[in-house]
């Protein structure tokens, strides 16, 4: 993905759509964790989560910025600029904090481990499973040929969401919603649509050549999962926070736990073609998005790309992982 699209973002877009995004249920309330600055220089900060465990890896290489990385980087601290973020998030982190994180990376040209270690403070992401390892999963774009239309070879809504009176997910299947102009574009098969609400966005590819890609437009619950509703989207593929996301770099979080913003240092699962675990590399991501099937701090989802080449880069992740949060030491 190239470097940098302009931003569609306007306040009353992001607010319709925080109205529109499923609800989480609340995070289990915990005491603060207070942090003792220790022997190896780590200082002391305060926490509303347990989740977070004071720790660094045991080793750590050295890590380079490609341009996807410096793309990411850009966008997230674009959003951590902006007003309407709010300046302390529900785990005891503050805006500021995650954006020096950010800042002080775009000042380094070559990450040395020990640059690393000096700079910032980890925090490892207890999960309570076996060494605290996180299941690691990817998500993608699927590219889907579409109709403005409805014909015979095009007979599935992909509806967005209405403005009132929403149908549950059976009311919806069985029709709810046919004749309320709420179609985006007409889809071959419930396989395609099932697929792209899963990922929660897609590629549509129309006739006459056109291209629209469609994000997440809020969803209703019902037996059998959410339906998933799409809202139309700027030549890009946007996280929660109306911001681009990096293939390779973005990750799907529980933001009760992971602030959208966040900078994480992951354990990633290296693969060969026949699926056989080769290792781990290590790499710096960043949280900027969610996902309704992302719940507690057990499962993270890495952004993969468009069409198949994210397909298959998505299919290649689904191990497990350690999993570091990043913020600068204190001044």
């Amino acid at each position: 993905m190239g470097i940098p699209f302009k931003i569609p973002y306007t306040a009353e877009a992001a607010e319709n759509a925080e109205k529109a995004s499923p609800a989480l249920p609340e995070a289990p309330k915990t005491a603060p964790v207070e942090v003792e600055v220790s022997e190896s220089g780590h200082t002391e900060r305060k926490l509303s989560s347990s989740i977070l465990i004071p720790g660094h890896p045991d080793t750590i290489p050295y890590l380079a910025f490609d341009p996807d990385m410096l793309k990411a980087m850009y966008e997230q601290a674009n959003y951590l600029r902006r007003k309407d973020v709010k300046e302390h998030t529900r785990s005891g982190i503050s805006k500021d904090d995650m954006l020096r994180t950010v800042e002080l990376l775009q000042n380094v040209q070559l990450l040395d481990p020990s640059v690393l270690l000096t700079t910032f403070d980890f925090y490892g992401v207890n999960t309570d499973l076996k060494k605290d390892r996180v299941r690691m999963t990817g998500y993608y774009t699927p590219v889907i040929r579409a109709s403005r239309v409805q014909t015979s070879e095009f007979p599935v809504p992909m509806y967005k969401r209405p403005d009132s009176n929403v149908p549950n997910r059976a009311a919806i299947e069985a029709g709810a919603l046919e004749g309320r102009g709420m179609e985006l574009a007409w889809l071959r098969s419930k396989k395609e649509l099932a697929n792209a609400q899963l990922q929660g966005n897609c590629l549509v590819e129309f006739p006459d050549g056109k291209r629209q890609h469609f994000g997440f437009g809020g969803s209703v619950k019902g037996k059998g999962g959410r339906y998933v509703f799409f809202t139309p989207v700027d030549d890009q593929v946007l996280g929660c926070g109306f911001f681009p996301l990096t293939a390779g770099y973005s990750v799907a979080v529980d933001p009760r736990y992971i602030p959208i913003g966040s900078t994480l240092l992951a354990e990633l699962p290296n693969i060969d073609p026949s699926g056989k675990l080769l290792g781990y590399t290590y790499r710096i991501i960043f949280a900027q998005d969610r996902g309704g099937a992302i719940l507690t701090t057990k499962r993270m989802d890495l952004y993969c790309g468009i069409g198949k080449q994210g397909l298959q880069e998505a299919r290649k992740i689904n191990r497990y992982g350690r999993l570091w949060l990043m913020l600068p030491k204190e001044r």
